[in-house]
């Protein structure tokens, strides 16, 4: 497979100058425009086309019988900037629980990462919670490569901008514009197999898979992180960095995901018109859905829909009433959860670090 690499830049189409926040420099008094490294691993140098993906979600049914939205849809340019205020919102446990695990243990974290290592963080978004663990590794003086992975250019960008990565001196940071996919085969590449590797999943983004297809993705990553470069009679240094929420307290899990202003609902609600983007056409109306969250005790789960308050047809499929079409799950890990995913996903588990109040970990894994 070729993979063709750019590095955007300010003539980049989807950098327009009034768009790109700007930094103050004190010494010329003068607003300037900062650039960060960018680089674009997708297949072929193309955004995402999900159009057949959300036909055939809609026709086909999941392993629980119902019609579903692609994840992706998710995360378009306002989904990232919704669900960053998500993370804001007092009720929603998960990042301050993560943020306080990372402010307590960073160092001895950051002391377990090698000179030279390329961090590489999954879904990066937001980068509040990553920064706690570079500001440990600058202060150790290790000069790392950290790249934040993630599928929308300009969030990329924005992301980096407000990081201010030219205040480190040791860690050098970079933007890899892609899906989970691509950073996968990115990392495997000849030049990167050789170098130590630690990848970052924060922020619970495992419970968005089912549990089977968690296993199977981390497995994925564990047998790139274990590959030998030629010539090598070891394999370099490899870890993974898992954040994992394991509440199943079903009232505290309602509140987190159904805040009072309803930033969650518009983040749902997003996807009809990411969905309209990628079909080029309005085939979804906001006014012909609301948006159901639900509390799966027996999973072990969150479960967000989206249902039609009227029948609706959409290219050939015909929704009831009230049909509930899946959008996304947030499936919670408890201890036994948590070692069934080790076990399944061929990974071990070394370190384990949890929250006192809230049973949210992050947990070190080779």
């Amino acid at each position: 497979m070729t993979i063709d690499v750019e590095v955007l830049h300010p003539s980049h189409p989807g950098f327009a100058e009034e768009n790109t926040p700007k930094s103050w420099d004190f010494q010329s008094n003068k607003t300037q425009s900062i650039y960060p490294d960018i680089i674009d691993i997708r297949a072929g140098g193309q955004p995402l086309d999900l159009k057949s993906s959300i036909r055939s979600s809609f026709q086909e049914l999941n392993s629980d019988g119902l019609r579903s939205f692609p994840s992706l849809l998710l995360w378009d340019e306002q989904g990232l900037k919704y669900f960053e205020q998500i993370t804001h919102i007092p009720e929603y446990y998960l990042t301050n629980a993560e943020i306080s695990l990372l402010e307590a243990h960073g160092h001895q974290i950051a002391c377990g990462i090698k000179p030279g290592t390329i961090l590489l963080e999954l879904g990066s978004g937001c980068l509040r919670k990553v920064n706690i663990l570079l500001q440990a590794l600058e202060a150790l003086g290790k000069k790392v490569d950290y790249y934040a992975l993630d599928l929308d250019p300009k969030e990329l960008v924005r992301a980096l901008q407000e990081l201010n990565p030219s205040r480190f001196r040791h860690v050098h940071c970079h933007g890899l514009l892609g899906a989970y996919e691509d950073g996968m085969a990115w990392l495997g590449r000849d030049t990167n197999v050789t170098r130590s590797k630690c990848v970052l999943s924060l922020g619970s983004t495992m419970g968005s898979f089912t549990r089977a297809d968690a296993s199977k993705f981390l497995e994925k990553w564990a047998k790139v992180l274990r590959q030998k470069g030629n010539n090598m009679n070891e394999q370099p240094d490899a870890k993974m960095i898992i954040g994992l929420d394991g509440c199943k307290d079903e009232k505290r899990v309602l509140a987190a995901y159904n805040d009072p202003g309803g930033i969650n609902k518009e983040f749902i609600l997003n996807v009809l018109k990411n969905a309209n983007s990628q079909l080029e056409y309005e085939a979804l109306s906001h006014e012909d859905w609301s948006v159901k969250g639900e509390w799966d005790a027996d999973g072990g789960k969150h479960v967000q829909y989206l249902t039609p308050i009227r029948e609706i047809s959409f290219e050939g499929v015909h929704l009831r009433k009230g049909e509930r079409v899946l959008v996304a799950y947030s499936h919670k890990y408890d201890d036994k959860d948590k070692s069934q995913l080790w076990e399944r996903s061929q990974l071990k588990n070394v370190i384990s670090y949890t929250h006192n109040d809230i049973p949210y970990g992050t947990f070190l894994n080779i």
